[in-house]
């Protein structure tokens, strides 16, 4: 974990807990809170990404779907042949709308990420906080830059510790990053991959209205499966980039291991 860095207003105060942060405040402190930030963003999201069966069990699932396609090959039924069920097809069969759901964490917490590494502010920025109506405004539409929340609002004390009193305990909204053209830019990633993202996030959705069927022909569309689309993904824009960011500041945490494509 980073240290702390008391302001030399908090400093000069003398109190106790004055060299005391909020922690998701200090993100905007200086590059190396802001990236430990984006790395401890990306191993949330694949905590995620990893407690889903198409993940986790991606080696039995490809041994099942071979069984399948060699028991299509041989006639199927006419066979006079069970259909293959394997338990790990079943069980995401089963955990389907749980599967999206943690799919869609996943990206959301990545997406975030990628932007606090671009020195966006991923706290909702309160409009009602003195000095920071503009930007609470300006957020809804675009993304607004670290020097930009800190011209408008500075760190403050409140006896117990120090955080910056314009923003919020929620963080930027999910649809905005994938809707708004100007968050999707500032995320700097393929328009194929921020569909596929968006048809997770409207996926997840199932868990509420379980049974409905909803349309994905993004997913549909790609040349791999998506287990392959997942493990490129997460190998590279994950796992790769986190490491750098590790590397770069000499942080105190292990290099996280890449997933296997096997």
């Amino acid at each position: 974990m980073p240290p702390h860095l008391p302001t030399p207003e908090a400093r000069a105060q003398g109190l106790p807990g004055s060299d005391v942060y909020r922690y998701s405040h200090l993100l905007y402190i200086d590059e190396l809170h802001r990236d430990h930030g984006a790395v401890s963003l990306n191993v949330e999201a694949l905590h995620a990404f990893k407690d889903t069966i198409l993940i986790a069990r991606n080696a039995e699932l490809k041994s099942e779907q071979s069984k399948k396609s060699d028991w299509l090959a041989k006639g199927g039924f006419e066979t006079g042949r069970d259909y293959p069920w394997g338990p790990a097809s079943v069980k995401r069969m089963e955990y389907i709308n749980y599967e999206h759901l943690k799919i869609a964490c996943g990206f959301e917490l990545h997406l975030k990420a990628r932007l606090l590494a671009r020195d966006v502010v991923i706290h909702e920025i309160d409009a009602k906080a003195p000095g920071c109506k503009d930007l609470g405004l300006k957020q809804v539409h675009r993304p607004v830059k670290r020097a930009e929340l800190l011209r408008a609002t500075n760190y403050m004390f409140d006896g117990k510790s120090n955080y910056l009193p314009g923003l919020k305990n929620g963080s930027l909204r999910f649809s905005w990053l994938i809707e708004k053209p100007e968050y999707a830019s500032a995320l700097e990633l393929e328009a194929e991959v921020l569909a596929v993202i968006d048809e997770f996030r409207e996926l997840r959705n199932q868990i509420h209205f379980p049974g409905d069927l909803l349309e994905t022909p993004r997913i549909g569309a790609l040349q791999q499966t998506i287990e392959e689309f997942l493990t490129k993904f997460l190998n590279s824009e994950v796992i790769d980039w986190s490491n750098s960011l590790i590397q770069a500041h000499k942080m105190n945490r292990r290099p996280i291991e890449r997933l296997s494509d096997a």
